[in-house]
């Protein structure tokens, strides 16, 4: 939730915004209009990036009013549109009973839209308990479509689908999971009864208890930080630099990564869904992007997010680079070959 009481004015969450024309006093300025409840003209040049309240000094939270604004105005996507996928992610039964191992580990709904992307040991082996399908959907999805609500009103019923399980601490796959269940679902005063585990801590843990098994890559990647990070503490993308050491692998120095890191900029998550019907064009962001990636020296690109995934990933391969997912080079650094539907 916004913190207006926290909020000084300085103008930092719209003029660091790689999106937005404003220095730090016209984003200032643009900012008190929306906190007034003023109609503002960039309201729907905003890409959903959360990166505002990242950069945000005084912990204010502005993309969460930045968020509001955009469901009071109704127009950001198609209410049909969101009323669809509104009833497309709603889970239409209670999760089947569970018996938790040594880890339990939510897949969401990773196993529809990337299923080469969760298999092999990391994901298969005799001391994990996977959860997995709309019951443990976290419907972060809805943030991208300009619909705080939804997520709200879901958000109790997802934490008791996942303490169901019994388990003390839940490993998400995704970084949107691990957002809503360690950081907004207490924003919204819903107590989360388990330890949200992020999905680096699981794969470094994982990997040091394998350490005979591995093989150094020997590769250069650039990581491309998903939106949702915003939400995460510092020391997470501190285990990704220890997960990278452990299999031999160099994360290239960026211009655009850490807290400057460039969103996709997706557009189309689905099928039917187009999240900015505006139709700006994110083109110009997603080469500056690739090129700074390619510019540093990076022999393959390393995702975390789905939809980067596949919003930047033929851009990157046309630049000469290959594309991981996070998993997947663990994976090969574990010995494993990766299955022939991975795209490239």
């Amino acid at each position: 939730m916004f913190r207006e009481a926290n909020c000084n004015y300085c103008g930092e969450c719209l003029g660091r915004c790689y999106n937005l024309s404003f220095d730090n006093e016209t984003g200032a300025e643009e900012f008190r209009k929306l906190v007034a409840g003023e109609k503002v003209d960039w309201l729907h040049d905003c890409i959903t990036c959360m990166a505002c309240n990242e950069y945000c000094p005084q912990n204010a939270r502005p993309f969460d009013l930045i968020l509001k604004r955009l469901e009071e105005d109704g127009t950001f996507t198609d209410q049909k549109l969101l009323s669809d996928m509104a009833a497309r992610f709603l889970a239409k039964s209670d999760p089947k009973p569970v018996q938790p191992k040594k880890r339990v580990m939510s897949l969401c709904v990773m196993t529809g839209n990337m299923p080469w992307a969760v298999h092999g040991q990391l994901f298969e082996n005799e001391d994990l308990t996977i959860l997995k399908g709309l019951p443990y959907f976290c419907n972060v999805l809805f943030a991208h479509m300009g619909n705080e609500s939804i997520m709200r009103e879901r958000v109790q019923k997802q934490v008791d689908n996942l303490a169901a399980s019994g388990a003390k601490e839940i490993i998400f796959v995704h970084e949107d999971c691990y957002a809503m269940f360690s950081d907004i679902a207490k924003e919204y005063g819903v107590e989360v009864p388990f330890r949200p585990v992020h999905l680096f801590e699981y794969l470094r843990d994982y990997l040091k208890e394998h350490q005979d098994s591995l093989k150094k890559l020997n590769m250069k990647v650039a990581y491309q930080r998903p939106c949702a990070s915003r939400h995460t503490p510092p020391e997470i993308e501190a285990i990704l630099n220890e997960i990278f050491e452990l299999i031999g692998v160099e994360k290239v120095t960026r211009q655009y990564e850490g807290i400057n890191a460039l969103c996709c900029g997706v557009e189309v998550a689905g099928p039917e869904l187009k999240l900015f019907p505006r139709g700006k064009n994110y083109e110009p962001f997603r080469d500056k992007n690739i090129q700074d990636a390619v510019d540093s020296g990076a022999e393959a690109m390393v995702y975390l997010c789905p939809m980067c995934f596949k919003t930047l990933s033929g851009k990157a391969r046309a630049a000469g680079m290959k594309n991981y997912m996070i998993s997947d080079i663990c994976r090969l650094a574990l010995g494993e070959e990766l299955p022939e539907d991975k795209p490239a």
